[in-house]
């Protein structure tokens, strides 16, 4: 993804120098692919509150298909949030 600044850059965004503002601008955005690169980072790399300083369970649960997940991760984050995973084959 782009470079979007946006303030001081986030340690969850470990490729990337983007900060609060232009997260925050992503998620109110139209754009849902830029929304689940952002989601997904957060689950992936973000701490327990940093990530709901950001999102809401139902925000998470709405993309959760189509994030960016290791299966573990995801499995692990379909229980945290009461979600269906897909199981692997």
């Amino acid at each position: 993804m782009a470079r979007d600044g946006g303030g001081e850059a986030l340690y969850f965004f470990p490729d990337e120098e983007i900060g609060a503002e232009a997260v925050r601008e992503i998620l109110a955005g139209d754009d849902e692919e830029r929304r689940i690169w952002v989601v997904s980072h957060l689950l992936r790399y973000a701490q327990w509150d940093d990530i709901w300083d950001f999102v809401s369970r139902d925000e998470v649960r709405a993309l959760f298909p189509r994030l960016d997940l290791s299966d573990n991760l995801r499995a692990a984050w379909a229980k945290m949030l009461k979600v269906e995973a897909p199981v692997a084959n």
